[in-house]
């Protein structure tokens, strides 16, 4: 046993045969399930997932006020909750889209 820095609690080591960096690039092992994907089908889907969660807020907040609906004793459209919860997947999509472009795939 010895001590070193990348031992201490808090800080993971990559798995073996997984490394998340490789002569300073990062590698696609870091988007997980998604390293089987092109960039250009992660853009696809972070493109589409904006557009949904884009659409529930707007719902939500404008065209069809959910506020109101709520003062007049009715309940929420779940709908445009559901669709606004895509609106972060698409930020994540849209980081390995990045990742996996920079990586020629």
């Amino acid at each position: 046993m010895y001590w070193h820095e990348d031992k201490l609690q808090g800080f993971l080591p990559d798995y073996p045969g997984t490394p998340m960096f490789k002569n300073g690039k990062m590698t696609s092992n870091p988007t997980g399930n998604l390293k089987t994907f092109s960039s250009n089908e992660l853009a696809f889907l972070s493109m589409l997932f904006l557009a949904i969660g884009l659409y529930g807020n707007i719902q939500f907040l404008f065209i069809d006020p959910q506020w109101a609906r709520v003062d007049m004793g009715e309940n929420f459209n779940v709908s445009y909750i559901v669709e606004s919860l895509f609106l972060p997947i698409s930020f994540f999509m849209h980081i390995a889209c990045y990742i996996q472009k920079q990586n020629g795939k």
